[in-house]
C-alpha cells in the first residue's frame, strides 16, 4: 500500500462533521431476517484433527524428544545445563499435554485416517493439496533441523574441547 506523508507546512482545514451530517438526521435500523433452518449453522462441534493421524503426532513428539535428547547429550557435560535441560523438557511436555487435553474433549464422529491412508492421499492444506510425505515433512522440517544444528554443535564442541 503506497501512502504519501502530510506536509507540516501546510494548514489543513478541519471537517465540521455537524454541518455535513446534522443531528436530526435519523437512521432507521435494518431488520435482521431469521435465517432458513437450512441455512443455520450447525452447532456440533466438528472434529479438531480430521486429516491426521494420531501416529503422525507420536511421530512429532518422537522427534522433539530427540531435540531434547540431543540438547542433553550436547550440552551437560560440564553439568551446568542440568537445570535448563529440566525447564525445557517441562516446556516440552506442556506443548504437547494442552493439545492432548483439548484432542481428548473431541467429539468428532469420524475416525482418524490410519498412517498408511494418509500417506497415500495426503491432506488439504492452506495451500492446497499436498501429499502424506510433503505434509510430513512440513510438520518435521523444524525439529529435524534444529536436532540437526544441535548434533553439529555438540560434535564442534567436542572436537574444540
Amino acid at each position: 500500500m503506497r501512502h504519501e506523508t502530510l506536509d507540516p507546512s501546510v494548514e489543513y482545514d478541519a471537517l465540521d462533521f455537524a454541518a455535513v451530517w446534522p443531528a436530526t438526521t435519523q437512521v432507521a435500523p435494518v431488520p435482521i431476517a431469521e435465517p432458513l433452518a437450512a441455512e443455520r449453522p450447525n452447532p456440533s462441534p466438528a472434529p479438531a484433527v480430521p486429516d491426521i493421524p494420531p501416529a503422525v503426532g507420536g511421530i512429532i513428539i518422537g522427534a522433539y524428544v530427540a531435540l531434547l535428547a540431543a540438547l542433553a547429550v550436547a550440552t551437560t557435560v560440564p553439568g551446568q545445563s542440568l537445570f535448563a535441560i529440566g525447564i525445557a523438557a517441562f516446556f516440552l511436555c506442556m506443548f504437547f499435554a494442552v493439545p492432548a487435553v483439548f484432542l481428548g474433549m473431541d467429539q468428532g464422529d469420524r475416525r482418524p485416517p490410519t498412517l498408511r491412508r494418509f500417506m497415500a492421499n495426503g491432506m488439504q492444506t492452506m495451500t492446497g493439496h499436498s501429499s502424506g510425505g510433503a505434509a510430513l515433512v512440513q510438520m518435521l522440517v523444524v525439529p529435524v533441523c534444529l536436532t540437526l544444528g544441535i548434533v553439529a554443535i555438540g560434535i564442534a564442541a567436542a572436537v574444540i574441547l
